[in-house]
């Protein structure tokens, strides 16, 4: 609706105004009939984190590694595809990628290789899209190994997708609110008290941050109630 009214003239225009909303968008092709891909989910496409002790806790050199990493990546051609992902994947992207290469088009599809495929009436769909290392380098994902052997655990240095989409602070836009948190957690590295959490504590503070969002517009609300009434 919001693009409706917008009234883009051109398929260029509706992707930066998607980019400039935060919104996860695809960039589809449609062939009719079936087309295998040769996409292959085993080959390695970028770098990771890896696999770490249970005792683990990240320094500061941990840290820098994950971001030259994570800008290695961005800057890479696959990286433009984590503009199209929406949510915080989306933002770190827009730290890094300019809007020059926001030039999405549907030739930019190759359905021999594309990640994600399905199939409805007789015609198959494709779309590029970033694979599951992929988003776990660009939030900072490391694995836990357990030390019972037979158990792993994950925690990261951003909320993984799960924590975010699954939370109030998914409006499916990049709203004030999400770049006001998402400013306290940049904060946060740039002092030197950023902290990797498992998804579940993730979702935990991304609900008190909201809690706390939410009880300060009341009490604004009330204070401008407040202010407004006729003495």
């Amino acid at each position: 609706m919001h693009l409706a009214r917008l009234q883009c003239a051109s398929w260029s225009d509706i992707v930066s105004q998607l980019h400039a909303l935060g919104a996860p968008f695809e960039i589809v092709v449609k062939q009719s009939g079936f087309a295998p891909s040769s996409y292959d989910p085993s080959l390695r496409r970028c770098d990771n984190l890896g696999v770490r002790p249970e005792d683990y806790k990240p320094d500061k050199h941990d840290l820098r590694k994950y971001l030259n990493l994570l800008e290695r990546f961005l800057r890479s051609p696959r990286g433009r595809l984590a503009l199209q992902a929406g949510g915080i994947v989306a933002r770190l992207a827009r730290l890094v990628i300019e809007d020059s290469r926001l030039e999405l088009i549907t030739e930019d599809v190759d359905v021999e290789t594309a990640e994600g495929n399905f199939s409805k009436g007789g015609a198959t769909v494709f779309h590029h899209c970033l694979t599951g290392e992929e988003e776990d380098l660009i939030l900072g994902v490391y694995s836990i190994k357990m030390s019972n052997g037979h158990q792993e655990k994950r925690v990261s240095w951003w909320p993984q997708a799960g924590a975010f989409f699954n939370s109030d602070m998914n409006v499916g836009w990049w709203s004030p609110d999400c770049e006001s948190w998402f400013q306290t957690i940049l904060k946060e590295f740039a002092d030197n008290k950023a902290v990797v959490l498992n998804n579940a504590r993730w979702a935990k503070r991304i609900r008190g941050y909201n809690a706390a969002l939410r009880a300060a517009k009341n009490l604004d609300t009330v204070c401008a109630d407040f202010l407004s009434t006729p003495v």
